[in-house]
């Protein structure tokens, strides 16, 4: 794979909450791993609402009580992973 330039920027926007989760994690899993071969650090939009992992409003994930919030565990745990 052919090596960014050191000054290159990406500008990353996590997918809004009505996508469905399989592809929200598989798209992002595809870009973390991309990150990484490149040595390029990421970071969220934010942790709360539709870009996040807390309170996404995705109706397809198995949302698991977090200080009365809802954690989208496969997604972190995603984070965490790559």
């Amino acid at each position: 794979m052919r090596r960014l330039p050191p000054w290159f920027w990406l500008v990353l926007a996590l997918v809004f909450g009505s996508t469905a989760t399989f592809m929200a994690l598989g798209w992002l899993r595809d870009t973390l791993e991309l990150l990484k071969s490149q040595n390029i650090g990421f970071g969220l939009w934010n942790f709360r609402g539709p870009f996040g992992i807390l309170d996404s409003g995705r109706a397809d994930v198995e949302y698991e009580d977090f200080h009365g919030r809802k954690l989208d565990r496969k997604m972190l745990e995603l984070l965490r992973e790559v």
